[in-house]
């Protein structure tokens, strides 16, 4: 039997794996699965589901699981056995993928665990990363899991189960394996039905197979499903913002509705000022209800729009002036200035660890991370000004990109900073236990994302040439931003450096792995045409994925942030991030703007997904 995988990626990639397997299917047990202790580790096996819509087949591929936490090699990813049988490039990607995130949700130190897969027989596709990461949490914690379950959907980078196809397919293997439960991504609860071609709910469709159906967001409540809720999260109340991060966080968001106010005065009156405006006109509203955080995350959308309308507009000036050759020489100006502040803030900021509290080191490379995001989009326009003379669109785009950075640098890198500083914190265990905690975290962070850059470049991008596709469409800069991070992270050592060392190259890790499964997320799963550098979206092609990606990422925040303050740990920079972006969400509702809100949000909430872990995880956890 062959299988092949076809997957529509959006934006004119159209990719497809194909592979045969003759690997007998994982049946369903009324007995537990459990963990094989070996080697200093625990295996285990479980069902991961497959359909292939084209010959109308389904059934599960049994994967091997084998994971340890004695961390002698420094997070390893070992696929030897599953490429040895002829498992494709999106197979092996997903388990990459499982690695990481199953090793963040366990809460060890993933600088700590070593994984390594197995299947038997080859097979391609996306879709077993949810329940691969659930056998990833299982054999680190050596649980078992149930032997009457099985699930299908995608993982991200902050725990939640994205969408797959072939549901129906699938639902209808598991029923003839004798499955009783089945758990399906939230984003895919209606189910085209192949023999109708009528759209039913998921949940009736497997009643008519003796399935019960049950939609999961994130793969914390999928592995507390498969070992039921015997390794769930302890209840725990909602973490609260302390009173001084609050004060901080209504002070930053007057001024920056004063900002936005002063920005739109320097535009002529226009259908260019009229979005912002509006947006400023509903940020005020909330910020005299005392909805502080809805305030920030519109007022936010509002200055990134104003700045760009002023930029565009001084843009267009220097053109008139002087010709497009000397408004490419002004903006290479404007990108030298941008790159020298953005340094100085960089470079103050990593030294600052050294002095900080112990959460406050935990959550500063969060901050830090727009200084490096910004580093490298500044390094991905220079070469564009660097190969010669731009048009007058490109002199725009590139104004407009300026903007965002100006924007980072001036204003939302210092706000994080400062609830940082106002948030409480322990004592920091000392700058060389946290140096190692760090260098062992951005081994692994590394590694996961040169996973994920693999998946990028062999399945979404087809392995086409970057450089050629970055002419075509780059998500906004996303690609080549990409690939610049890929280039810094190769250079940093394994052995542990100074705090200060540490504190970037901890930053430039969680950059890279964030900007890489963006990537991914943009194009394959969203189908959208911008990510948020210098221009939002006009165009997504499944805006209810990216819901409930940010519902479902909000949650596994909320979840981990709760936890914490019950053991007594700050949360305050990933809470309140994760608050104005997704109350910007939910204020937008049905307006032009709610694409680009839930694109902020989802940048906001794939870091903080990552500082929980982190804190999670760390030396004083």
């Amino acid at each position: 039997m062959c299988l092949i995988v076809s997957a529509v990626l959006g934006l004119g990639f159209v990719g497809a794996a194909t592979a045969c397997s003759t690997a007998a299917s994982l049946v369903a047990s009324s007995d537990l699965r459990e963990p094989v202790e070996r080697d200093g580790g625990s295996e285990i096996t479980i069902p991961a589901l497959w359909a292939d819509d084209q010959s109308g087949t389904s059934g599960t591929e049994p994967a091997r699981i084998w994971a340890t936490q004695d961390g002698s090699a420094q997070f390893t990813i070992d696929l030897a056995d599953i490429e040895a049988e002829g498992a494709g490039p999106q197979w092996t990607a997903a388990s990459a993928a499982a690695a990481a995130v199953g090793s963040m949700a366990s809460g060890i130190n993933p600088g700590k665990v070593d994984v390594d897969f197995g299947v038997s027989g080859p097979i391609d596709g996306p879709s077993a990363g949810g329940i691969l990461t659930v056998g990833v949490i299982a054999a680190l914690l050596g649980a078992p899991i149930r032997g009457d379950m099985t699930m299908t959907g995608t993982i991200s980078p902050d725990g939640s189960i994205g969408p797959v196809g072939g549901i129906d397919l699938k639902l209808r293997a598991a029923a003839d394996q004798g499955y009783r439960t089945v758990l399906l991504p939230i984003a895919n609860m209606t189910v085209r039905n192949r023999d109708t071609n009528v759209a039913e709910s998921a949940v009736a469709m497997g009643q008519s197979l003796g399935l019960e159906v049950i939609p999961v967001g994130n793969v914390q409540q999928a592995f507390s499903l498969f070992t039921d809720n015997k390794y769930a999260y302890p209840p725990a109340p909602a973490f609260v913002l302390p009173a001084s991060v609050q004060q901080v966080a209504q002070t930053q968001t007057n001024d920056l509705l004063t900002l936005v106010a002063d920005r739109l005065a320097q535009l002529p009156p226009g259908p260019q000022t009229g979005p912002a405006s509006e947006l400023l006109a509903m940020a005020q509203d909330a910020a005299s209800k005392g909805e502080t955080a809805t305030a920030y995350g519109v007022g936010m959308q509002a200055l990134n729009m104003a700045n760009r309308e002023v930029a565009s507009a001084t843009a267009q000036t220097e053109i008139a002036r002087a010709g497009s050759a000397e408004a490419t020489k002004w903006l290479n100006s404007w990108v030298q200035d941008a790159q020298a502040r953005n340094e100085k803030r960089l470079s103050e900021g990593t030294k600052l660890g050294a002095s900080l509290g112990y959460e406050q080191q935990m959550t500063l490379p969060n901050a830090l991370s727009w200084l490096v995001y910004n580093a490298a989009i500044l390094q991905v326009v220079q070469d564009q000004l660097d190969a010669g003379s731009l048009d007058e669109a490109r002199i725009d785009r590139f104004a407009r990109v300026l903007a965002d950075v100006d924007a980072a640098i001036d204003v939302y890198y210092p706000n994080q900073l400062a609830i940082i500083q106002a948030a409480p914190a322990r004592p920091s265990p000392g700058s060389e236990v946290m140096a190692v905690y760090l260098a062992e975290y951005t081994t692994f962070l590394v590694r996961a994302g040169q996973a994920q850059q693999n998946y990028m470049q062999q399945v979404v991008m087809r392995g086409q040439d970057p450089a050629s596709l970055v002419q075509q469409n780059d998500v906004g800069l996303l690609l080549p931003t990409v690939l610049d991070l890929s280039s810094s992270v190769s250079t940093i050592p394994l052995s542990p450096d100074s705090i200060t060392d540490e504190m970037r190259q901890a930053t430039t890790a969680i950059t890279y792995y964030i900007a890489t499964t963006s990537l991914i997320a943009a194009i394959q799963d969203f189908g959208t045409d911008q990510f948020g550098i210098g221009a939002d979206p006009t165009q997504v092609a499944q805006p209810e994925v990216m819901q409930a990606s940010v519902t479902t990422a909000k949650l596994a925040v909320d979840e981990v942030s709760a936890l914490l303050g019950q053991r007594g740990l700050d949360a305050s920079l990933p809470t309140w991030a994760a608050n104005y972006g997704t109350a910007a969400v939910d204020s937008l509702g049905n307006t032009p703007q709610l694409a680009a809100a839930k694109v902020l949000a989802l940048n906001e909430l794939y870091f903080d997904a990552i500082t929980v872990f982190m804190l999670q995880s760390g030396p004083l956890s």
